[in-house]
């Protein structure tokens, strides 16, 4: 993420706590910072887009061959792929799938 969207989600985060630490109404809140309602609502709905961004894993289809292998298996994402022999050390596939949790 670029520095100049960091910045800009860092301070509309900044303006939704002051808002909900104010306990004034979304509306009065508005008023007292002139900007519209609207834009508060654009500003929290990419925040929220942010944080999914950032925190939820992608889920990704995994492909099964029509003629399955039990020997191994193969796991692409949009970063990586990677490919485990059905003899594969149990602690590489630990490895493996804990790389796959990383955000």
């Amino acid at each position: 993420m670029e520095i100049r969207k960091q910045v800009r989600l860092s301070q509309w985060n900044e303006m939704v706590r002051e808002r909900e630490d104010s306990g004034l109404s979304i509306r009065e809140f508005c008023a007292g910072k002139s900007i519209s309602p609207k834009t508060y609502y654009y500003r929290l709905r990419k925040l929220r887009e942010a944080a999914i961004e950032t925190s939820a894993p992608e889920i990704v289809q995994v492909d099964i061959p029509e003629l399955f292998n039990p020997g191994g298996i193969v796991i692409r994402t949009n970063a990586a792929t990677i490919e485990i022999t059905g003899n594969a050390n149990p602690e590489t596939v630990r490895a493996a799938v804990s790389f796959l949790r990383q955000p």
